[in-house]
């Protein structure tokens, strides 16, 4: 019987925003494509991404909440999907300063407490309707999003488990999601701004498992998310 193959390291399921492009190429020859990690390892990450990466040596660019790692790697095999591609991806470079935060990101995933999608802390005006009353209109601020929901702020405290459209601008692309009150301050904190906290979850279409948001929407809100924070590549 043959031996089962061992894996140098483990792999943690984690939800990081990654940019893949050919390795020291101008922008207008090979664009990044934008996409999500599905799970990381000390050796590289599987992500989706919207089209297969090139050949050839590559630069990789993650985001570890407000830190950022830059990589460079290598397609080690590639799975055509509906949305895109999965495709896993092997390090074959990290200097010191970006190892040191990526080790740090992957003992806290294997530690007791691992977070499945990290929250990507974006500022953008939004608006909610609020389903099944007509009429109503609330105009607040994103906070942050993760894949399985987001937080906002808005101006008056919402039922928990009311559904709500929100629609947001970004730089790329008008975006509309439809998700439920998880949870609510109920009142404003000192640095609300007037404006009162909610966790929203998004609400999965009927007859569906647990939501998650689709590539098109990943991909424009982490493009969003890299231009406020500065880490997007230059065009």
């Amino acid at each position: 019987m043959a031996e089962p193959v061992k894996r140098s390291s483990p792999r943690y399921q984690a939800g990081l925003p990654v940019v893949c492009r050919v390795a020291g190429g101008p922008e207008e020859a090979a664009p990044s494509l934008i996409g999500m990690t599905w799970n990381v390892s000390l050796g590289g990450l599987q992500a989706e991404l919207p089209a297969p990466p090139p050949d050839g040596p590559l630069d990789l660019l993650l985001r570890v909440g407000d830190r950022t790692v830059a990589a460079r790697g290598r397609v080690a095999w590639v799975h055509p999907t509906a949305e895109g591609v999965r495709c896993g991806l092997a390090f074959t470079g990290m200097e010191p300063a970006y190892a040191e935060v990526w080790e740090a990101f992957l003992a806290q995933q294997g530690g007791p407490t691992p977070r499945r999608y990290v929250r990507l802390a974006i500022d953008l005006p939004i608006t909610c309707r609020l389903r099944g009353i007509p009429g109503v209109v609330l105009a607040g601020r994103l906070g942050n999003v993760s894949d399985g929901g987001m937080l906002v702020w808005l101006p008056a405290p919402l039922e928990l488990a009311q559904e709500v459209e929100v629609s947001l601008a970004t730089a790329q692309t008008p975006l509309t999601v439809i998700s439920a009150v998880a949870w609510t301050d109920g009142a404003p904190p000192p640095e609300g701004r007037g404006l009162i906290r909610h966790g929203l979850r998004f609400v999965p279409p009927a007859g569906e498992g647990a939501c998650r948001l689709d590539l098109f929407l990943v991909r424009a809100l982490i493009a969003e998310y890299l231009r406020q924070t500065g880490a997007a590549p230059a065009e």
